[in-house]
């Protein structure tokens, strides 16, 4: 069952010049996220640069963090631009215990109409043994219509796109929405949603669960609150390029050194100070 709060996992990178994943690093902040509450981890997704990470090198992380038997789930992301990758992808990772796969459409080709989409997911869901999250995140890809999602055998969708009425429509065919934004997590819950996947739950895992548990337990006094601080915090991340910043804010948290982000992305400048965030973050966990 996918529920709850799920993590955009990011991914750390060496700061020489070969930008290599530090696998070290990876599984500490995984392990560090797995004792904090959550439902699990999103690997390889948009803010674990997903896109800058080559297939070979997506595997060998997935054997790694598989192999470590973590009390969560894994949902790997599949973002290859092209359906021939996109598939060897998906028929790889049927190797592995995955609660479910995100699958992103190609990004590149627009536009593309709905029955495109429907011919590019088809073969996908008849190649997983795992169930089919669609990655719906306009800003970045091609928009996924709700008329797709609805009427292919996949779990649902991961929300990103944030139109009014698209979730909606989505929860009243049956299918499952993972919000992708920390925007309103209030209402999103309270839309009968079944969960998210959190940026923000790389540094504050804790404070995404308990804004979860409370929309779960009609808790609004405490809950509404928390959600709408929670907003505060995340455009606050979002100075400079979300990965860069997220990896400063996390590693400040645990203290394992979670590296640099692989270009074309751009580090945080030399001093970035994490403090501000993190002041605020303290008056959310309190």
């Amino acid at each position: 069952m996918l529920e709850g709060v799920y993590v955009a996992n990011v991914t750390p990178f060496e700061e020489e010049a070969s930008h290599q994943i530090d696998m070290g690093a990876y599984l500490e902040h995984a392990s560090w996220l797995s004792g904090k509450g959550v439902r699990g981890i999103v690997a390889m997704g948009t803010n674990g640069e997903g896109t800058s990470v080559s297939l070979r090198e997506k595997l060998e992380v997935f054997k790694e963090l598989f192999a470590r038997d973590f009390p969560m789930q894994v949902i790997p992301t599949v973002m290859e631009g092209n359906l021939p990758d996109t598939l060897e992808m998906v028929e790889r990772l049927n190797n592995f215990p995955a609660a479910a796969v995100l699958v992103l459409p190609p990004y590149y080709t627009k536009p593309v109409a709905a029955e495109g989409l429907e011919r590019f997911y088809e073969p996908v869901v008849e190649a997983s043994s795992h169930p089919v999250v669609v990655y719906h995140i306009p800003k970045y890809a091609v928009p996924v219509p709700q008329e797709v999602v609805t009427g292919l055998p996949v779990w649902g969708v991961k929300d990103s796109g944030g139109e009014s009425g698209y979730a909606e429509s989505i929860l009243d065919a049956g299918k499952g929405v993972l919000i992708g934004t920390e925007d309103d997590l209030w209402r999103s819950f309270n839309l009968g949603a079944q969960g998210v996947i959190s940026a923000l739950a790389n540094f504050i895992p804790e404070k995404v669960v308990e804004v979860y548990e409370k929309a779960k337990a009609g808790d609004e006094a405490t809950g509404k609150p928390l959600s709408e601080r929670l907003k505060e915090v995340r455009s606050m991340t979002k100075e400079y390029a979300s990965p860069a910043v997220l990896k400063k804010l996390a590693q400040a948290r645990h203290g394992t050194p979670m590296g640099t982000v692989r270009p074309p992305f751009t580090p945080v400048p030399q001093g970035y100070d994490p403090d501000p965030v993190l002041t605020l973050t303290k008056t959310v966990r309190e």
